[in-house]
Order: C-alpha cells, then sequence, then structure tokens
C-alpha cells in the first residue's frame, strides 16, 4: 500500500507543516493510517490519499485527521511533579515580586495534549494560595491534535490520568461519574484551550506574550533545525525574565544559546 518513495513524500510533507520528523519506525502506523484514510474516502491508492491532502484538503480537516492519528499523547497528572514544585515555589514568587500586581501572569502549556498538565498546573496554583488569591493568572493549553483538546475541554478522566495525584486533592477536585473522574468545572473553565500549530508564527503571536511555557517531551520529535525554530519561537513569546520548562531528557542548552539554565529544587529551568 506503500512504498519506500512514497513514505518518503509523506514524511516530507508532514515535515514541512509540523516539524515532526517521522523515521522507518513510524512506518507500520503510518501505512496502516493511510490504508484506513484510502478506505474511508473511496481512493484507490497513496497517490489519491497524497493528492487530496496537497489540493483538495482546503481546510485542513484530511491533514488534521492525519496528525491526530500520528501525535503521541502520554500524559498524566503531576507527572514530573518537581517542576510544578519549582513553579509555586520559585517562579512564580520571583515573578510576583517583579511583574506589576495589576499584570495578568500567563501561562502556557505547549502542547497540552488531554489538559493533564495545564490542570496539574492550576491544580498546585490553588494548593499554593497565596499569589493566586492576590492576583490574576492565566493558563493557555495549545496543541496540533483536535481530538486530545476536545477530551481536555470535557475533562473528564480515566483512573491511570489521575493516579499520581494524593487522594485528599483527587477527593477535593474530582467527581467520580461511574468509570471516569470529572475535574471541577471551575478549574475546567478556568484553562483556555487552543488549536495551535507550533510552526505557524501567526498563530503563535496572537496567543500573545507568557511569563511561564511548559512545553515538556515535544522536542524530542523533532530534528536539530525545527528544536531550534520553536526554540526561538518561545524566546520571542516571553516577557524578559519568563522561563520555559523542557521534559527530564531535553536541554535547551544544546539547542539554542539565548537561555539562562537554572536550578530550582530538583528542575532545571530555562530563563530569558
Amino acid at each position: 500500500m506503500l512504498s519506500q518513495s512514497d513514505y518518503e513524500k509523506l514524511v516530507e510533507y508532514v515535515y514541512r507543516k509540523t516539524g515532526i520528523a517521522l523515521t522507518e519506525k513510524h512506518y507500520e502506523k503510518v501505512a496502516k493510517n493511510v490504508a484506513q484514510r484510502c478506505e474511508a474516502l473511496g481512493l484507490k491508492d497513496f497517490r489519491g490519499y497524497f493528492f487530496k491532502l496537497r489540493f483538495e484538503d482546503r481546510g485542513g480537516d484530511e491533514f488534521q485527521t492525519l496528525i491526530n492519528a500520528l501525535t503521541v499523547n502520554e500524559t498524566y497528572f503531576f507527572r514530573e511533579k518537581y517542576q510544578f514544585e519549582a513553579l509555586v515555589e520559585y517562579i512564580l514568587p520571583e515573578l510576583d515580586r517583579l511583574r506589576p500586581a495589576n499584570r495578568v501572569l500567563r501561562i502556557l502549556s505547549s502542547p497540552c495534549s488531554t489538559g493533564d498538565e495545564p490542570f496539574s498546573i492550576a491544580i498546585y496554583l490553588l494548593e499554593e494560595g497565596n499569589i493566586v488569591n492576590r492576583r490574576d493568572i492565566e493558563i493557555v493549553g495549545i496543541d496540533i491534535d483536535t481530538m486530545v483538546l476536545e477530551k481536555a475541554r470535557q475533562g473528564k478522566y480515566s483512573e491511570r490520568s489521575i493516579h499520581a495525584i494524593p487522594k485528599d486533592l483527587v477527593a477535593k477536585y474530582f467527581t467520580k461519574r461511574g468509570l471516569y473522574y470529572e475535574i471541577d468545572p471551575e478549574i475546567r473553565d478556568a484553562v483556555h484551550f487552543e488549536n495551535v500549530n507550533v510552526f505557524d508564527k501567526q498563530a503563535m503571536r496572537r496567543l500573545g506574550m507568557f511569563d511561564v511555557i511548559f512545553s515538556r517531551n515535544m522536542l524530542i520529535y523533532f530534528d536539530d533545525a525545527s528544536r531550534k525554530e520553536v526554540a526561538m519561537t518561545y524566546y520571542e513569546m516571553l516577557n524578559a525574565g519568563g522561563y520555559v520548562l523542557l521534559g527530564h531528557s531535553e536541554y535547551m542548552s544544546r539547542i539554542v544559546s539565548v537561555f539562562t539554565p537554572k536550578k530550582f529544587g530538583e528542575a532545571i529551568v530555562y530563563q530569558k
């Protein structure tokens, strides 16, 4: 169904539009997805599918379907919690001290997946209790996958998603409904979600400026050039003195040299 040359064409197309660097290990998953979409669309072969992607998909719906199938969304609440601890114990107190009292502190979760990360941030802010009661804090979550964004907006999670949250906090912020745990509506509605591709510079600029950007475990899917492009986009979107937090296996100093690394507790963070 998908020859090597066809696969390489699709890999290049996806890379140009998203920065995602698919490799040979992704071949089986991609081939299976293409076969399913050809059957669903009544197309005979890859040539017809690729033509549709490039020339007939004016609204981007088919490409979005492809990306939804290819993106990995492995996440859960309080994952790498030492970073949330660094946020409330070091980063926000510093920003609260330096920013004017009437200025909103803005936090971006990119990518936000099913909302586990931005909702974890919200819970940590509420548990800290001081800064969030003293000034406005805005949390924005973005992702390229529309399906995970819909799940985030619904705010319903499996037991596996919340397994790392202490039981008293689960009882405080979630309501069990059948097999799912529904997050408190006030927390759910406090996070703004948008479908944004980090390589769409206009869409990223429209989000505005931020004081903190969480971007964990995304850059590992990009090549060096794409990582640098995203890192510089984040730099431009950060207010002076703002911070970027990456995944535990990602190091900004290996990508660009414009950030200053700092260590807060167990977390290494990067300041503009």
